[in-house]
């Protein structure tokens, strides 16, 4: 190989070589202002996914977390006493939206990409839910979840598995009783207790 076709090999390596690290910094690895910025486009257009899609995997992959997550982003649009244009940023850098149904809780991580990039995302923590059942009927119930969930069942299991923040209503029904009610986990991980009576 001639010295200039192993000059002219070089600088296409270093080309190639700098495209992909500048591909990686500005669309795999999320930085801190990309991540303020999603998640005030999300509460802006009331956008539960790209809400969601802010959130470390398990979060994500939360049983119902997509509800959560829409419920955040219109609380989050109809409620905050703060500019919708700040959001993100609040969030971002560890404080609280104010005015929400719910002070949530959300913490920012950061993983390495390449070894060399900080990538940032969201984290949260489930809110276990444990149903008291005072209808008579023991633990003899069903639990539908509505306002978005389409009547899905939620089991027994996935009230113990915990949910991602929002509003959740359900329809529980234990023997002749039937009602209406709702939990809102904020984030935090407490479990939250839901009383079943008889009308």
């Amino acid at each position: 190989m001639k010295k200039k076709d192993i000059i002219a090999l070089v600088i296409v390596v270093l080309v190639v070589l700098a495209g992909g690290l500048l591909f990686v910094k500005t669309r795999v690895a999320v930085s801190e202002n990309r991540l303020a910025d999603n998640i005030t486009k999300a509460v802006q257009k009331k956008d539960g996914k790209l809400f969601l899609k802010q959130f470390a995997k398990d979060n994500q992959e939360t049983k119902f977390s997509d509800i959560g997550a829409q419920s955040v982003v219109k609380d989050m649009y109809n409620n905050s006493t703060d500019a919708r244009s700040e959001i993100g940023q609040i969030i971002v850098d560890g404080r609280k939206v104010t005015g929400t149904k719910a002070t949530y809780h959300f913490d920012v991580e950061s993983k390495k990409v390449l070894g060399i990039f900080n990538s940032y995302y969201l984290t949260t923590r489930k809110s276990p839910v444990k149903v008291y059942n005072y209808t008579g009927y023991g633990s003899d119930f069903t639990v539908k979840l509505t306002d978005g969930g389409k009547n899905q069942t939620v089991t027994k299991s996935d009230l113990s598995s915990g949910f991602f923040p929002g509003t959740y209503n359900f329809d529980i029904t234990s023997g002749d009783t039937e009602g209406t009610y709702w939990i809102r986990p904020s984030g935090d991980g407490d479990t939250i207790d839901l009383t079943v009576t008889d009308y």
